[in-house]
Order: C-alpha cells, then structure tokens, then sequence
C-alpha cells in the first residue's frame, strides 16, 4: 500500500460563465475501478469563488493507476482539459490534453496509456471525435 496526494475541485464563477472540475480515478492496468482510502484532506482555495477544493491523500494498491483529470469551462462554453496519469508511488506514467472534443496523448512512458484514457472518458460519458499520440 502506498500513498498518492491528489486534488478534488468543483468551482465556478460568481457570474457562473467559468467552471472547474478537478476529479482523480484509481484504476487497474484493465481499467476496473480500485477501492482507496482516504488518509487526509485539507482544504484549499478553489480557482473560481464559489465551490470547494481538496487536497486529498489515498491510500492505494501497489498494482493501482491514479489519473488526475481536470476540466475548465470558458466564457463561450468551450471545455478544455489535462488528464495526469500517476503509478501507485505518485511517479508521473503521462499526461493527455482534451481540447476541441480531441484527446491526444502528448507525453507518456508507452502509447498504450491511450486504451485507458479511452475508458475513463467513455465511463464519464464525455464526447470525443478523435484520440491521438503525439510522437516524440
């Protein structure tokens, strides 16, 4: 067991024209949900002036994958978004961004990270026309 320091955020503007929503997921390498434990959270501020931030700390299994995903709604309702993909220890395995409905990998240990990025966002049913590796 080891442990991982993730963030936890839904905020949103006073004039409700800018939303954030910060989530994280504990998965296995064949994308099932993982049980975790809560071991502390503190309260941070949050980007916008209504909502609540966390700064938490889990508990998971050694064989578990932590993905930080974080969502900003703009002004003209367009969503923008980064997807952390963590190993149980907090070591960084990749990062994917989400802009104009797209998904692309843009830096990672092995291209197939995508197979789950693929599932988490088809588990929180968010629409996407195309998934991409950036090369490097």
């Amino acid at each position: 067991m080891t442990y991982v320091e993730v963030i936890d955020e839904k905020s949103r503007s006073r004039s409700g024209l800018h939303h954030r929503r910060v989530l994280f997921m504990v998965l296995s390498t064949k994308c099932e949900e993982l049980k975790y434990e809560v071991v502390s959270a503190t309260e941070v501020k949050p980007t916008y002036a209504i909502g609540y931030a966390k700064k938490v700390k889990i508990r998971v299994s050694d064989d578990a994958i932590v993905m930080q995903l974080d969502f900003r709604k703009n002004i003209k309702g367009h969503i923008l978004g980064e997807v952390l993909i963590y190993d149980a220890y907090g070591r960084k395995l990749g990062r994917a961004v989400y802009r104009k409905l797209k998904v692309r990998l843009v830096e990672y240990i092995a291209p197939n990270l995508l197979e789950l990025i693929k599932c988490v966002f088809h588990k929180l049913k968010l629409p996407v026309k195309r998934y991409g590796v950036i090369r490097h």
